[in-house]
């Protein structure tokens, strides 16, 4: 587990498409919303080693100031997962590929929609910052109130596929990023 400040290790299969594009929006929203200092990473299962972010997204995270150009893929590790406070997959088969190779973390192992999913029990707090830890806690709590996952709890793949399919993934990464801000930002 982290050193207190909180850890997000975010998971995708290439690590160009999707967990990069979650690290780096989330990081810039933070600071942009004066946000808890929270240590934000990404891997792939399957990672295409020292690439680049897709070109698509990289240019989509551009045109709202952030530069994600020194960004490349690297591979999932244990030690990565080991110290991750939770770990948001891109899809219900990543988040498998975890828990199965490393069955003590399934409890703070969620799809990023899963996990804003979950998050959507918490009850109405004060405005401040809200702790990793307690929103971790607060939706292995709520897994039993939300329903099984479902497809509809994966981000679907654009890698080398039309800029219809880029879009349409970014835009939904976009909106869990702005529903996991509202959870670490209260305003």
């Amino acid at each position: 587990m982290s050193d207190g400040q909180g850890s997000i290790l975010f998971v995708c299969t290439g690590n160009v498409c999707r967990s990069p594009y979650l690290e780096w929006g989330l990081r810039a929203a933070l600071e942009s919303a004066g946000g808890p200092v929270v240590r934000l990473t990404s891997a792939g299962v399957a990672p295409l080693m020292g690439h680049p972010m897709s070109g698509y997204l990289l240019k989509r995270l551009q045109t709202r100031g952030i530069d994600a150009s020194e960004f490349r893929a690297r591979a999932l590790t244990d030690g990565m997962v080991a110290r991750a406070d939770v770990v948001l997959t891109a899809s219900r088969e990543h988040r498998g590929l975890i828990v199965r190779q490393m069955p003590s973390v399934a409890t703070r192992t969620f799809t990023v929609l899963q996990f804003a999913r979950l998050l959507r029990y918490r009850p109405a707090s004060r405005s401040g910052h809200a702790d990793l830890a307690a929103l971790v806690a607060l939706a292995q709590q709520a897994r039993g109130l939300a329903g099984a996952s479902t497809e509809h709890d994966d981000i679907e793949d654009p890698w080398k596929r039309s800029r219809r399919v880029y879009a349409r993934s970014a835009g939904k990464m976009d909106e869990v990023l702005e529903e996991i801000l509202e959870h670490l930002v209260q305003r």
